[in-house]
């Protein structure tokens, strides 16, 4: 049997190695691992050289190194490399768990209380792992999503509420605290995100609000909990790669996270502009808005002015809505709202220079509900109406939700500045950009 003293040294460590995985102090954990000789359990040896292992793999995903694009050969097999260490690891803590238990053939020597708390830890720390291999595939598929038009925000955040689900009662061990507490953390705030963008597509005011909160709350308390200090905190350090700081010791993963939660918010600022404007001068709104990090509202008026286009608006559908439509903004549950019929099912979600170009909606609508247009997806169709003398530029932008650019002329369908603004500007709105930003190394 080992002596109270050495129980207590060997769970110091723990302590302390599971503390600094914790706080995104991957070098310090493997350190230890690496350093430490003593431990009277058996299995103590064997133990260390996993615990190094892990502090690799944990650095390995925080930095997202595993979705590293693959025509770079080392990061291609880096990326293996991550999913064959934990699957190592995964084994090897399955063994040893089975291991510690109680053998009660005569004879045997019984395992020690400290055996049995490292067979018991080893056991969580395997359904620790087998919850990462899960949020690995789901930043694989959120990485990907750009080029898999069949997945959608509702079936990520899906995914996201089950992971949750399924290991919200794994690895409750107090030693293990710290990387309960982290895990938890990151599967939660990813999960609000995805339903805030799922909520804001949606036109829901209150809902996508409590969301965006909830993530925002608990991204600060990750930053507690990893005594992180060194926070991009304006839009223009985020904007100038605060991320890739040498001094900054926050992992790409958090950095990410932090940079879709300010997408959501500046996607939420645009969508219900009309709404927020209500409680605030135009001159606070202008300044709300630029800080933002990405400045929607600023970006539709340059082009509208630059392009002459009669009217730059994002239309929204009602039809076929979950619940009733009763429009952006809070309304009380049991306040009675007329359904939108004829063209108020379209009502525009941001619409400038001015209200919605009522002479031309019903052409827009015309065009929106056309098959070609509804099947294009992200594409940019253009059309020209004879009788209006008008062209207009439709894109999805949302399930629900179109781009349109309206000029009171007939414009070229190739005409590089109108495409090269709806491409971009849809990309963000889609969030498809920021999802294809996971991947290190890639042009946002």
């Amino acid at each position: 049997m080992s002596s109270p003293a050495s129980d207590s040294r060997e769970e110091n460590f723990l302590e302390n190695y599971f503390l600094h995985l914790s706080q995104f102090a991957f070098d310090r954990a493997k350190e230890l691992a690496d350093k430490d000789k003593g431990g009277t359990a058996t299995c103590w040896g064997t133990l260390l050289q996993c615990f190094s292992q892990l502090a690799t793999a944990e650095k390995m995903y925080m930095t997202l190194t595993f979705l590293g694009q693959k025509r770079f050969p080392g990061i291609g097999r880096a990326r293996e490399n991550l999913r064959n260490i934990y699957q190592f690891l995964i084994q090897e803590f399955k063994r040893l768990d089975s291991s510690g238990h109680m053998d009660t053939t005569p004879g045997t020597v019984p395992p020690s209380d400290l055996e049995i708390l490292l067979a018991h830890l080893c056991g969580q720390l395997y359904h620790y792992l087998t919850a990462r291999h899960k949020m690995m595939d789901l930043y694989e598929q959120m990485s990907a999503m750009a080029n898999h038009k069949n997945v959608s925000f509702v079936d990520l955040s899906t995914i996201a509420s089950e992971i949750i689900e399924a290991h919200r009662r794994g690895f409750h061990h107090p030693l293990l605290s710290p990387v309960k507490s982290a895990f938890s953390l990151e599967c939660s705030i990813l999960s609000y995100l995805l339903e805030a963008q799922v909520l804001i597509s949606e036109w829901q005011f209150l809902p996508a609000v409590l969301q965006l909160h909830q993530a925002n709350s608990r991204l600060a308390s990750w930053a507690v909990l990893a005594s992180v200090k060194d926070l991009p905190v304006t839009r223009a350090e985020s904007k100038k790669g605060f991320s890739q700081s040498k001094s900054s010791t926050v992992p790409a993963l958090y950095l990410w996270l932090l940079k879709f939660k300010g997408l959501l918010v500046s996607k939420f600022s645009l969508y219900f502009y009309d709404v927020l404007s209500k409680q605030s001068s135009s001159v606070e709104m202008k300044t709300l808005t630029a800080k933002a990090s990405e400045d929607f509202v600023a970006k539709m008026i340059t082009f509208q002015k630059k392009s002459d286009a009669t009217s730059v608006c994002l239309v929204f559908d009602t039809t076929g809505v979950r619940d009733k439509f009763t429009g952006p903004g809070y309304h009380h549950p049991d306040k009675f709202v007329e359904p939108p019929r004829g063209v108020d099912s379209f009502p525009a979600i941001f619409s400038y220079p001015g209200d919605r170009p009522t002479n031309h909606w019903p052409n827009v609508l015309m065009r929106i509900n056309e098959k070609d247009v509804a099947e294009t997806g992200d594409k940019i169709s253009c059309f020209y109406d004879m009788k209006a003398h008008s062209t207009y530029f439709i894109s999805r932008v949302d399930a629900r939700v179109s781009l349109v650019v309206i000029f009171e002329t007939k414009k070229s369908e190739k005409d590089s500045y109108v495409n090269n603004f709806m491409s971009d500007f849809g990309s963000h709105l889609r969030c498809t950009k920021i999802l294809s930003s996971l991947k290190p190394g890639s042009k946002t």
